[in-house]
């Protein structure tokens, strides 16, 4: 080792891909928070190469300040890639700047969304909650003016039954009365009825004898 050694981090090959797993694992974390779509989703994984890409040469432009396994990173030409073991992509389109404000804009509606979403999750309890006291609210003043109407109604009948029955009592006696007299009648139409048939019956005998009579008495003047 040379004097400057010691400005260096050491690490072991095993710590230095920790390091970079867990650097990756927070960066597919928020990848998978602002897309949540499948892993097959084309846009998911050419960002996740991008970002790939750039950590990598994030690590290969910060090697110079490692030392890994005894080895001087600044003086060695072995790709971070290769120590961390890692196969690069076969092919990666190139990082430019349109590329990267359409991620960020992608990336921004995603997190309003985002927030949108929680918004709305932390809201519509409450808002539910006011709608349904709402309904009942607006139910039993429904049902009470239902029941003030039926009760008016059956007051107003009430009254109209009561005036209609001061109106009868006055005369109830005169209804007997007339009742009372139809009644002798029919009774009295009901005894008659066989004295009058009896009377009809010895007219209609009259009728017939002298018709026979009548009869008999032209015969003889013939």
């Amino acid at each position: 080792m040379n004097s400057t050694d010691y400005e260096k981090l050491n690490l072991s090959k095993q710590e230095l891909k920790y390091v970079y797993s867990q650097i990756a694992s927070k960066t597919t974390s928020k990848l998978d928070l602002h897309l949540p779509t499948s892993n097959n989703d084309p846009l998911k994984i050419k960002v996740a190469s991008v970002l790939e890409e750039f950590l990598l040469g994030a690590f290969d432009m910060a090697k110079s300040g490692f030392v890994v396994d005894g080895n001087d990173m600044g003086t060695s030409k072995t790709a971070m890639s290769d120590i961390l073991s890692l196969k690069a992509r076969e092919t990666v389109e190139p990082f430019d700047l349109e590329t990267n404000a359409r991620l960020r804009d992608i990336l921004l509606k995603v997190e309003q969304e985002t927030i949108e979403v929680t918004t709305l999750r932390r809201e519509l309890p409450a808002r539910a909650k006011q709608m349904y006291l709402e309904l009942v609210s607006n139910t039993d003043k429904e049902v009470s003016a239902i029941l003030e109407d039926l009760e008016k109604a059956a007051h107003t009948e009430e009254e109209a039954s009561t005036a209609e029955l001061e109106r009868i009592l006055p005369h109830i006696d005169e209804f007997v009365k007339d009742y009372e007299s139809h009644i002798h009648i029919l009774n009295e139409l009901k005894r008659a009825i066989p004295s009058r048939k009896a009377e009809l019956d010895s007219l209609t005998e009259t009728i017939d004898f002298l018709e026979k009579a009548y009869s008999q008495q032209q015969k003889e003047l013939i």
